[in-house]
């Protein structure tokens, strides 16, 4: 009996050793195994909801944070959104799932190392207009996080770099740059030989590759964003392509490119061969449209000379008003 009792006391000292080592803060594998913990929580909590007969659905949130233009995420968000707080620090948030009293862990950062992590409770009911009211976020009461490593960040996709093709990238990218000496000269060129690649009768939805758009063009933004930032990271640029969103049903969307020099981010269109200059005269970045829509006028859309449906011209300023977005970035390209 006291051999039984005593092989039970260890067994229960090496479970609370292993239930320390697990969960305890700062060591090595514990963020990973708590994330995981969490999702399995989460799912258990999604099949609840349902088997009540609360159906979850997907709902916006909507708040007030006090920094302009600082990016507001969810983790773990299924729909991989982002978003960016407008001049007056407010934002809206879409497309995060709803179920009675979900935790959301929202990140409010304004830079791409670190953030503050904000925890906001869904309300039991869900909102009649499928938008939850989270008021205003205090950034500063927050726990800073790295972001790097941060588990449950699903605002950025990291995908191949196209290893295959480089050659014919590196030489293409030395003949459009050939005579230019700065940044923004280089980076034009390839604009406007990008966007020349606009192709309506080229409707394959597969990329296949940047290759194929660059020698036979395409219709999808997407197809073009990425051939224009292979041959940005081709030449040394660090780049994002951005997907973005008016948020309506059915969406408008669009994708476009930032590209880094100088020390700033700089925003370029590669469909129809457009960058947007800010008040001292240089390429504007994404945050920067986002505090001051000016720099997305109807009008510099109007001016567009490539032969694009002026439907899809007119329906472009909508999509930055939202600041709705989503990264893909090559992997190892920082």
């Amino acid at each position: 009996m006291r051999s039984r009792w005593k092989r039970r006391r260890v067994l229960l000292l090496c479970l609370s050793i292993l239930a320390v080592g697990t969960f305890l803060p700062g060591l090595p594998w514990s963020p990973s195994i708590r994330h995981t913990l969490k999702k399995t929580i989460v799912k258990a909590e999604i099949k609840l909801a349902n088997w009540q007969g609360r159906q979850p659905r997907l709902m916006s949130i909507e708040g007030r944070v006090n920094e302009a233009g600082a990016q507001v995420q969810a983790l773990d968000s299924r729909s991989g959104w982002a978003t960016l707080a407008d001049r007056d620090g407010r934002f809206v948030l879409p497309d995060v799932m709803w179920y009675p009293r979900a935790a959301y862990e929202l990140v409010i950062s304004n830079d791409e190392s670190t953030g503050k992590l904000i925890k906001v409770l869904a309300p039991d009911a869900y909102p009649d207009d499928g938008v939850f009211n989270a008021g205003k976020l205090n950034a500063d009461r927050g726990s800073e996080v790295d972001l790097g490593s941060l588990s449950g960040v699903s605002s950025i996709t990291r995908e191949d770099f196209d290893y295959a093709n480089s050659d014919y990238y590196r030489v293409l990218f030395d003949k459009l740059t050939a005579g230019k000496q700065s940044d923004e000269e280089k980076i034009g060129a390839i604009l406007e030989y990008v966007a020349h690649k606009l192709n309506y009768e080229e409707t394959q939805v597969e990329l296949g590759s940047p290759r194929r758009v660059l020698e036979r063009g395409s219709e999808y933004c997407g197809h073009l964003s990425a051939a224009f930032e292979t041959l940005l990271v081709t030449g040394g640029y660090r780049t994002r392509t951005l997907h973005l969103s008016n948020g309506k049903v059915p969406p408008a969307t669009h994708a476009v490119v930032e590209a880094f020099y100088g020390g700033a981010w700089h925003l370029y269109d590669p469909t129809i061969g457009l960058k947007f200059q800010n008040k001292e005269g240089n390429v504007a970045s994404y945050r920067e449209t986002r505090l001051d829509t000016s720099l997305v006028s109807a009008d510099l859309f109007r001016r567009v000379d490539i032969r694009v449906p002026r439907q899809f011209l007119a329906d472009l300023p909508g999509i930055y008003d939202t600041g709705y977005h989503h990264f893909y970035c090559f992997k190892n390209n920082k």
